[in-house]
């Protein structure tokens, strides 16, 4: 990836913000040469007496020497402070802008990006990838910039002194930077690995802290956790590797470039002594040399991170173009809530089995429908699919009689409403999670969306109320407590679909109750369509559909279902049986 490229990735698209990074970071960097200007003329004045002997020290010209070198002084902390605003200012907005863009990004991708990906690796596009692109923009770049323009204005000035010299002077940069690509493919070489790695261990972290119940039943903590403790190793490895394998060659570069202040000695001494050089252009050089090559082999060692550096925006660059969910007609807007599912295949990957085989059913408006099977027979995929988390592999999907495909995901989302078996709840107040139904309704409409879902009594009993922080997950919460929060968040919504998975299905008796009641405020007037393992809760569904094996084996009423003796008529006796067995 050329750094042209980098650079427009990094900015999506907008090279041009970086400009006045650049521009001020180089001026800066020339304005630090002019103190060594200032300096270089009171040597000059000191040695005009040496030079001619009975001339007096000119006070007046040191005088007004002493009063530029505070005003260069001055003028070099104005200019490096504007620099500095501009660089982490601009590089610091990019970068927020740059996250924000790939969040909405991810939001309108396929859920099979997010299963085919471990959490550590998307977690670090916005973590680990955009850290390297801050760093690149706020660091990298403009340093880059300005480390190889003030040695190419002070060889400039210099070669108006003594051309020969200024020549010698830059021998050695040529020889110095073929190192730069030798690195450049070290780093290239490690720094995907690394980058991996990272990522790898990152991901093991987060699967060790989240399954730390897990991990202490069976005794699998510290060092016997061996996936964290490989992964930690093989970062270590890697780290090493990476740093042992660029860093001589850049250290050889700057020792090449050092090599320079020797050749400014032996061929100064020479033209001096030949006469084609006086002393105080000699020591001009000798002062002036470091700071050509000190810029310079600062600017390798950025080269350096900029090659570990692309890694993270190239991988920030391939999500982009990812390929997202959109709609052939994305203005147009459901306008009827009947689903049908014509004809629909679906597989996860594009090389797996399929989960659903040819469903073709409707489900008419406002209607109650029930999908009951055994576990794994595509009951939860088909509220998936109509939800668009995901397009069918064949087949179509109507909404209102429309390819689902055919409206923008937004706009399906907004007309479906879901509540499901694993609740999740953002680490915020209780208010803003019921709110995310309904981002700009009033405190009356999610109070009153609370006594609706039942949880307003237990939500007033809590010391901060609706303000009440309930943690990551809604740790602080019970079960319970989390469905019927979810709920009102549903009944706010007010969605004209709306799907339940197994939302009553691992409840206590009473909260069971309570949900239920809530739901019966959700569903009115809705096409309802429920996922149930117990029967007895979807008994006076307008149509049950069962499944079995990805395909629907037998639909209807609970009356027709018993009367054909099916599938539904085996699992409608088995849990009259089990509800009679006792201890």
């Amino acid at each position: 990836m050329k750094t042209l490229s980098i650079m427009r990735a990094a900015t999506l698209g907008d090279i041009k913000r970086l400009r006045p990074m650049i521009l001020w970071t180089v001026l800066e960097y020339v304005f630090r040469g002019a103190p060594y200007g200032i300096l270089l003329a009171v040597i000059w004045v000191l040695f005009k007496p040496l030079q001619h002997p009975g001339a007096p020290l000119d006070l007046v010209a040191l005088t007004g020497l002493t009063g530029a070198l505070f005003v260069a002084l001055l003028v070099l902390f104005l200019v490096s402070r504007r620099s500095y605003n501009e660089v982490y200012h601009e590089s610091y907005n990019i970068c927020a802008e740059g996250r924000l863009a790939i969040g909405d990004h991810l939001r309108n991708l396929s859920m099979g990006f997010f299963n085919s990906r471990d959490p550590g690796n998307i977690g670090s596009y916005l973590i680990n990838d955009y850290a390297n692109v801050e760093f690149l923009l706020s660091h990298i770049v403009p340093q880059i910039a300005g480390a190889a323009a003030m040695p190419l204005f002070l060889l400039i000035v210099l070669a108006t002194q003594n051309w020969r010299m200024a020549l010698v002077s830059a021998l050695v940069i040529p020889v110095a930077i073929p190192f730069t690509f030798i690195s450049r493919a070290i780093i290239t070489h490690f720094g995907k690995r690394h980058q991996k790695a990272r990522i790898d261990s990152g991901s093991r972290m987060l699967e060790y802290l989240q399954g730390m119940r897990l991990i202490k039943a069976f005794n699998m903590t510290g060092t016997k956790f061996e996936r964290m403790e490989k992964a930690f190793r093989n970062l270590k490895s890697l780290s090493i590797k990476l740093e042992a394998g660029a860093g001589p060659t850049i250290l050889l570069s700057g020792f090449i470039l050092h090599g320079g202040l020797t050749l400014i000695i032996l061929f100064g001494l020479t033209f001096l002594f030949a006469g084609t050089i006086s002393l105080p252009v000699y020591i001009m050089f000798l002062i002036l040399g470091i700071r050509v090559y000190e810029p310079l082999i600062q600017a390798l060692v950025f080269l350096g991170e900029l090659n570990y550096q692309q890694i993270g925006v190239e991988r920030l660059e391939n999500l982009r173009k990812t390929p997202v969910l959109s709609g052939t007609h994305p203005r147009i807007k459901p306008e009827r809530f009947d689903i049908e599912f014509r004809n629909v295949r679906f597989r996860y990957h594009d090389h797996g089995t399929d989960v659903l085989k040819n469903i073709s059913i409707v489900i008419p408006e406002r209607s109650l429908n029930a999908f009951v099977g055994p576990s794994g027979s595509g009951k939860t995929t088909m509220t998936r699919l109509i939800a668009r988390f995901w397009d069918v592999t064949e087949g179509a999907i109507l909404l209102g009689g429309t390819d689902i495909r055919d409206y923008h995901p937004e706009n399906v989302l907004a007309s479906v409403s879901m509540v499901f078996q694993d609740v999740y709840l953002f680490n915020d107040t209780i208010i803003n999670n019921i709110r995310v139904g309904k981002k700009e309704a009033s405190m009356d409409e999610i109070i009153q969306a609370a006594k609706k879902a039942r949880c307003h009594e237990f939500i007033e009993q809590f010391p901060n109320g609706y303000e009440t922080i309930v943690g990551e997950g809604g740790s602080t919460l019970s079960g319970g407590e989390k469905q019927r929060i979810s709920i009102a968040r549903a009944i706010l919504k007010d969605a004209p679909i709306v799907l339940l998975d197994e939302a009553t299905a691992s409840l206590d008796p009473e909260n069971e109750l309570h949900i239920q009641e809530a739901i019966n405020e959700l569903v009115t007037l809705k096409t309802v369509v429920v996922i149930a393992h117990r029967l007895n809760t979807v008994a006076g569904a307008d149509n049950i559909v069962v499944l079995d094996n990805g395909s629907i084996v037998e639909q209807g009423t609970h009356e027709t279902l018993m009367s054909a003796r099916g599938l539904y008529h085996s699992m409608w006796s088995e849990q009259q049986e089990v509800r009679q067995w006792q201890f």
